[in-house]
């Protein structure tokens, strides 16, 4: 059977195979150069694979409310240098994700604590990790949001099936001394 391009490419849009289309000349003109049926195959079957990661990954990212993907090799050391660096790797590399566990940055204004809680989410959304990401007055407005417009579980279903849920900026109450000014 012998089909032009644009035959090819419309099929392959019907069976939503995007991957496919995108590198569909490049992997003729690899044929045609004298690459096996198996190998350009194999080619195309990774393309798709490839694309289809790359568009779930770029969906997490939209999903998640990270407007910033920061990563470690641009993360400044210099800037706070008593950061504890060992438990930073070991909060990017997601194990207490995969744990189950839970972490709590806590800290003075100023001293990284949002840069590294970035990090931690772009690097599980980069691992496939499911995230959601917020401002702690966002995350109170999706609620009452949620509760006024009677959507309460679709909004609970959203923030208790992540993988990882970061809420930024949470008011942490700081018990205070009594002071008595005379």
């Amino acid at each position: 059977m012998n089909m032009s391009l644009a035959e090819m490419e419309k099929h392959l849009k019907t069976l939503r195979l995007h991957g496919m289309i995108a590198t569909l000349e490049t992997r003729i003109v690899q044929a045609n150069q004298g690459a096996s049926f198996t190998e350009v195959f194999a080619c195309l079957i990774q393309d798709e694979l490839d694309y289809r990661k790359s568009r779930l990954t770029q969906t997490r990212l939209k999903a998640s409310g990270l407007t910033e993907q920061p990563t470690l090799t641009e993360f400044d050391w210099g800037f706070n240098p008593k950061l504890p660096k060992m438990d930073i790797y070991e909060l990017v590399s997601g194990k207490f994700i995969r744990e189950g566990h839970d972490a709590l940055l806590i800290g003075s204004p100023g001293t990284g604590k949002s840069m590294i809680a970035k990090t931690v989410a772009n690097a599980a959304i980069l691992a496939g990790y499911k995230v959601v990401y917020r401002e702690a007055h966002t995350f109170f407005e999706d609620l009452f949001e949620a509760t006024q417009l009677k959507r309460r579980k679709k909004i609970s279903k959203l923030f208790s099936e992540t993988d990882l849920l970061i809420i930024q900026q949470f008011p942490v109450a700081v018990e205070r001394p009594n002071i008595s000014v005379t």
